[in-house]
């Protein structure tokens, strides 16, 4: 049994500490909230640990010390296998407890977590966010929230930490979903453009930085221009801050829930096509600027695009 020191706040759970997950937790951690980890990779939970958080063996093990359980992991895979595998935290977590989901699942399956917890006596909070690690680190993300009022309220001190920009867009599980889905339409799109406009710059025989610096200050602009631009500048893709494989995960969540209900999506399906070409190319684990890559192939200006060189390996 992992020992918890004692505190008035509700124990917090925290499954997933990589590069939103970590800062999240910390943040709780500095706020007083006792927090119970579990991650596959080791630095960040020894780096946690260093802050005042106790290190668990496996998902069972935090929920057995959780009063609130949060996860942050990559996609429904993952969530179905800490929730429901044999001797996962379904099992453990006691009745009364809420599960919150705080990364970008599709809503068919947080949906079907969230019905299998109610049959235990759990709750379930839909909270994805949007932020990226900038905003994990500052506590300044955007939480949508989906779910019932009292279960909101019960959690309502635990994302005040986390996020500035605090929604409950809607009484039902999946309705938090929804709305990150339509961010992430967005999202995805505009960094395509992002890569597509200064790759039309540099065969224009443009400056990058230059053009970086101009549109940041025109009507053009936008976060994700902003935020992934440099990136594409400097050519900087590894370590990621946000890897490519998410984006082609939430961008397929789009695009299986808009055809589900008949409706067509023009843009986000031929971005989708450009991000499964930059996925195909084995750029997964790179940071999802690396779709400037793929526009300068695209545009024959013949840039070297395996993963070794794009990496730094040898």
């Amino acid at each position: 049994m992992v020992e918890q020191r004692n505190s008035s706040k509700p124990r917090i759970g925290f499954i997933g500490v990589g590069v939103m997950g970590r800062p999240m937790a910390s943040n709780l951690l500095r706020t007083g909230f006792p927090c119970t980890i579990y991650d596959i990779n080791p630095e960040p939970v020894a780096i946690l640990v260093a802050e005042g958080a106790v290190a668990a063996k496996s998902p069972a093990e935090v929920a057995r010390e959780s009063d609130l359980f949060v996860t942050m992991v990559v996609n429904d895979t993952q969530l179905a296998a800490t929730l429901f595998e044999p001797g996962n935290a379904a099992a453990a977590l006691k009745s009364g407890a809420v599960v919150i989901g705080m990364s970008t699942m599709s809503v068919r399956m947080v949906k079907e977590a969230a019905t299998r917890l109610q049959e235990a006596g759990i709750d379930y909070l839909d909270a994805p966010v949007s932020g990226g690690e900038k905003g994990a680190i500052t506590g300044t993300l955007s939480i949508m929230v989906g779910g019932a009022d009292a279960v909101f309220e019960r959690c309502k001190a635990v994302l005040s930490v986390l996020g500035s920009n605090l929604y409950h867009v809607g009484q039902n599980v999946g309705d938090g979903q929804a709305v990150k889905m339509i961010n992430q339409l967005l999202v995805c799109v505009h960094n395509a453009v992002a890569a597509e406009a200064l790759t039309l710059g540099e065969k224009a025989g443009l400056d990058k930085a230059m053009l970086l610096e101009i549109i940041g200050k025109s009507a053009g602009n936008s976060w994700i221009f902003s935020d992934r631009g440099p990136r594409m500048v400097t050519e900087d893709f590894s370590p990621p801050k946000s890897a490519l494989s998410i984006l082609v995960k939430d961008l397929g969540f789009v695009m299986d829930t808009a055809n589900s209900m008949g409706h067509p999506l023009i843009l986000g399906g031929v971005t989708h096509q450009l991000y499964k070409m930059a996925s195909l190319q084995g750029w997964n684990s790179l940071d999802d600027s690396v779709m400037i890559k793929l526009m300068q192939n695209i545009a024959g200006l013949n840039k070297e695009m395996s993963f070794n060189s794009l990496t730094g390996s040898a």
